[in-house]
């Protein structure tokens, strides 16, 4: 019953995504591209919830967000440094799901929602290593959608290594990812 009913809320949630080509009109726990996170936070909160993902001040930063939420276990914001208005760059939510089998039937069960809304969008579907396992054991298991690409929603089930398990750097799970071509870029220039 419990699986039924995350599976019947993950359903509507992706029913409010409509079929919109802009990415901003896409929600994920009410938040969307290019809406202020102090709608939903406070600047105490963005700032105390900011992911060490880095020793230095970069161009963005990601803060995390797991109280309160209905869906999902976790979501990251990607903000630009020094934006007062702190304008949400990119959304990445999570569930943690360790069992593999498990991660991609819900999958599926989102890629097919989604497939209804991007019937005319082209969908890109496989597998990858995790560039950031240098064992190559890390997997990802990747639907996207290229929403005016590299604007695009993505839906992955990603498998650790047991190394990257335990050494604590990484965590089975399931994500919905809204990327912007902003952030893209950022991303794909080495974080700078």
């Amino acid at each position: 019953m419990k699986k039924f009913f995350l599976c019947l809320i993950l359903a509507i949630s992706f029913q409010s995504l409509v079929k919109a080509e802009d990415i901003s009109d896409f929600e994920i726990e009410g938040m969307s591209i290019n809406k202020s996170v102090l709608d939903y936070m406070s600047v105490n909160e963005v700032l105390d919830n900011t992911l060490p993902y880095f020793e230095t001040k970069r161009k963005y930063y990601v803060t995390g967000i797991v109280n309160n939420l209905k869906l999902y276990d976790q979501v990251e914001i990607y903000l630009k440094s020094n934006d007062k208005k702190y304008i949400i760059k990119s959304i990445i939510a999570g569930l943690f799901i360790d069992d593999l089998d498990q991660c991609l039937k819900r999958k599926k069960e989102i890629v097919k929602d989604l497939d209804q809304i991007f019937s005319n969008t082209k969908k890109m579907s496989g597998s990858k290593k995790h560039e950031s396992d240098p064992t190559g054991k890390s997997i990802h298991y990747i639907d996207q959608y290229n929403l005016g690409y590299p604007n695009h929603i993505r839906v992955e089930c990603t498998q650790f290594s047991d190394d990257m398990i335990n050494s604590g750097m990484a965590q089975n799970s399931l994500n919905v990812v809204v990327m912007t071509k902003e952030i893209n870029d950022w991303i794909a220039s080495g974080y700078k």
